[in-house]
């Protein structure tokens, strides 16, 4: 009968650890999605605008939306705005986004005046006090630049300021988003947030009520005809996502300041709208460069990325189904077919991992793309290789440090932990690499066009109980087969003398060996230790750097059985 024998594991502090090396909150409702499309929108029986008698099937899509894990659900559009929704269709697209644990934003129609600042303060009154709904956030109008084909700030200010007025009279606590540009429309946005400037929405009205409190834009970067560069260099690229995000937060730490804006009344930024492109090609498909492609969920993640390094509250992928064609299906779930797109998988292993505070990514591969967040539990880490051929081995750090070994795939990942991690990433594929606080590998999901979109399977996830050290797929004997426990390290940190404490139990070993391992498997510490009283002493060599280090108690001399997972 095979022996098996118990570890003890714990993460030890050495004291004058290195700066954290990540600053910026991920917001707990970043992750957004567009409520579209639903069956009616306005009165179909009276209809201004028509269609209001969509047929749409977002109804049979919340179980599909919640377990993507969308944090905040818009309901907007152009067609909402140009027909007013009834008091009915509010209040169910209301119930329907709570009711799957998400933050409701509502938009209020406007449409070049066919509806008044009256009529969207009725529509406050009835949803948040007549009927108790108590939504936070509301968009007045949408897309003024295209819809309205307004071309000064001046004409937006005019509508945004009063409707403001009038709807926060109703109800203060509500935050109000806008002026929905149909893309950062840098000149209007220049003008509307402009402190004290003519057009200034950033400021109070004349009761003291702030105008607006998110600042929003759309951005569909492509029209359908993109090249596979193209895709790839966008984001990044002068005057791309990533600039207009940029020279969105001076704006608003101008208007911030200006105003006396802080805490809970700061000027926020979100993307209510957001895809790779608003129509695709007549032939898009998975090897396509549109919404259907695995590029297309690639870039999306990669613009949710860009959006939480640049402090962005919240951002709304447009949208949840939608299309009778090819190129009009620009949802995250096939209309015809049901199936969920490179879009949602991509969109899922964010939403349901990344959390805490943005961790930067840099590599050196053009067609490779990588970042992470970091909080006190976890370091999440996604790798997006690019390239249509090129499989790519990889070394990935946890900090800025330089990346040892020889992989052609080198990256850092600047979450202030001293580890690595290795392995093989294909063309045409995203990881997901989940490691503990300590950097040791917990969870990887793989991602890849011909193994999983082509076959309609989600991503391929295997999860890890390690023994301390960063070797993947190893697990430590269950607990049921423990002789001892192990109970506490302290002081942790520690400057290099701390104490170790186990409870023996029925054990009959004189003695156990105790470890200690930096974060890419190196031993640092190796000694037999009686622990008689439960306790042990230790002090190491101050010739050990600081940092993080996994210690591991082993009954027994001999070797752990470790067990495949």
């Amino acid at each position: 009968m095979k022996k098996f024998w118990k570890i003890g594991l714990a993460v030890l502090f050495l004291s004058g650890l290195a700066g954290k090396g990540f600053s910026q909150t991920i917001s707990t409702h970043f992750f957004g999605q567009n409520a579209w499309m639903p069956d009616t929108i306005g009165s179909a029986s009276n209809c201004v605008d028509p269609p209001c008698l969509l047929n749409g099937k977002l109804h049979q899509h919340w179980q599909n939306v919640k377990n993507s894990g969308a944090q905040i659900v818009r309901f907007g559009g152009i067609t909402p705005d140009k027909n007013k929704p009834t008091n009915y269709q509010y209040i169910k697209m209301i119930d329907s986004i709570r009711a799957n644990g998400m933050e409701p934003v509502m938009q209020v129609p406007f449409h070049k005046y066919r509806y008044s600042a009256q009529e969207a303060a009725n529509i406050v009154q009835y949803v948040n006090i007549t009927k108790g709904r108590n939504v936070k956030y509301w968009v007045i109008g949408n897309e003024p630049d295209l819809g309205y084909a307004y071309t000064t700030a001046a004409q937006i200010a005019a509508y945004i300021r009063p409707f403001s007025s009038a709807m926060k009279n109703v109800d203060p606590t509500i935050k109000i988003i806008g002026p929905e540009c149909a893309w950062f429309n840098q000149g209007i946005i220049t003008g509307l947030t402009t402190p004290n400037g003519p057009d200034d929405i950033t400021g109070r009205d004349q009761s003291g009520k702030l105008y607006i409190d998110v600042i929003s834009f759309h951005t569909y970067p492509f029209n359908g005809s993109q090249t596979r560069s193209q895709v790839i260099s966008k984001l990044t690229s002068a005057g791309g996502f990533k600039d207009n995000l940029a020279y969105l937060n001076q704006r608003v730490t101008a208007c911030n300041t200006a105003h006396n804006r802080t805490g809970a009344a700061a000027l926020r930024t979100a993307v209510t709208e957001a895809n790779i492109n608003w129509q695709n090609s007549g032939a898009d498909n998975l090897y396509g460069l549109g919404v259907n492609s695995f590029i297309g969920g690639q870039f999306i993640a990669e613009m949710f990325g860009i959006g939480m390094k640049s402090g962005v509250d919240f951002m709304n992928i447009w949208s949840v189904v939608e299309g009778n064609s090819v190129a009009s299906s620009i949802g995250y779930i096939d209309p015809g077919t049901g199936n969920k797109k490179p879009a949602y998988h991509h969109f899922k292993m964010l939403a349901d991992n990344f959390k805490g505070s943005y961790a930067d990514g840099t590599d050196n591969q053009p067609n490779v793309k990588a970042f992470g967040s970091k909080d006190a539990q976890q370091i999440c880490v996604m790798i997006m290789n690019q390239d249509l051929a090129a499989n790519l081995n990889y070394t990935v750090r946890l900090n800025t440090g330089a990346v040892s070994g020889s992989n052609a795939l080198k990256i850092n990942i600047n979450a202030g932990v001293g580890a690595e991690y290795s392995g093989t990433i294909q063309n045409q594929s995203t990881t997901l690499l989940v490691f503990n606080a300590a950097g040791v590998i917990i969870r990887k999901c793989e991602y890849s066009l011909i193994g999983n979109a082509v076959n309609n399977q989600p991503p391929t996830c295997t999860d890890y109980i390690t023994t301390g050290t960063n070797e993947p797929g190893t697990s430590t004997v269950p607990a049921a087969s423990a002789v001892f426990e192990f109970k506490n390290i302290f002081p942790n940190p520690t400057a290099g003398k701390f104490t170790v404490q186990i409870s023996r139990g029925p054990s009959e070993e004189e003695d156990f060996q105790v470890q200690i391992f930096n974060l890419i498997g190196q031993e640092v510490y190796n000694k037999k230790l009686t622990f008689l009283d439960g306790q042990e002493e230790i002090e190491l060599s101050p010739a050990i750097a600081s940092g993080t280090y996994i210690l591991r108690v082993k009954e027994g001399s001999k070797d752990n059985y470790l067990v495949k997972k």
